[in-house]
C-alpha cells in the first residue's frame, strides 16, 4: 500500500471509529477499542486498526476527563 493510500485509509477508519463511538458513548468506544486493539495484535501494524483504535481511545479519554473534571 502506497504512504498516501495508507494515510487516507487511517484517517477513514480514525473517523469512522470516532463517528462509531458517538453512537452509544457508554458500549461503543471500549469495545471498538478492544477489537481494534485485538486486531492489531494479531495482525500486527495496519493504517485500518490503528485509525479504529486512535478513534474510539479518543472518545474514551475524553469521556475519562469529562467525569473527573466536570465543567459546568
Amino acid at each position: 500500500m502506497s504512504p498516501s493510500a495508507s494515510l487516507a485509509t487511517c484517517i477513514l477508519s480514525l473517523l469512522v471509529g470516532w463517528y462509531l463511538s458517538q453512537l452509544r458513548p457508554k458500549h461503543y468506544p471500549a469495545i471498538i477499542l478492544c477489537l481494534s486493539l485485538a486486531w492489531l495484535w494479531f495482525t500486527g501494524p495496519s493504517a485500518s486498526g490503528f485509525g479504529l483504535s486512535i478513534g474510539s481511545g479518543w472518545v474514551l479519554l475524553n469521556q475519562a476527563v469529562d467525569q473527573l473534571v466536570p465543567v459546568d
